[in-house]
């Protein structure tokens, strides 16, 4: 998470002023009670709220987000799930849950999604192990996001 932590300052420092007032915009959504920081609830009822429900199936994404441990997230924190819903949106293929970090793709699936702007096939290094998936294609490789 703090590659993407890295990459979410980066993308915001040198985004136009229109992308900085979406990204404080997004935040502020999401701060319903003004006070600053976004509590879990808040948290939480903005993704059902929002169509960002695909989260929910990582129960720990919020404290992933919340770099100092203080139980809230502050903009910048919320800057990190804005670059990600904004840039990258990678589930895995066997549960569902949100690949951040080291997860599996398909080779085959990578190969030719490249070469026609078409997806891949991505699994969670649990769902690989266990062979939690079907899939007609064998050779996966392990990434990082």
């Amino acid at each position: 998470m703090e590659e993407l932590h890295a990459a979410a300052l980066a993308y915001y420092s040198n985004g136009s002023p229109e992308l900085q007032r979406l990204a404080w915009s997004f935040f502020q959504s999401m701060d319903t009670n003004n006070e600053g920081r976004i509590s879990s609830s808040e948290f939480y009822e903005f993704l059902q709220q929002s169509g960002y429900g695909w989260i929910i199936n990582d129960p720990s994404f919020f404290m992933k987000l919340d770099r100092n441990r203080d139980g809230g997230l502050d903009f910048y924190e919320v800057l990190t799930f804005y670059y990600i819903v904004k840039t990258r949106n990678i589930l895995c293929q066997g549960c569902g849950v949100y690949l951040c970090g080291l997860y599996f793709t398909c080779v085959a699936c990578f190969d030719v999604g490249a070469d026609h702007h078409q997806g891949t096939y991505d699994l969670c290094a649990a769902c690989y192990r266990i062979r939690n998936f079907y899939h007609h294609h064998t050779y996966f490789l392990p990434k990082i996001v």
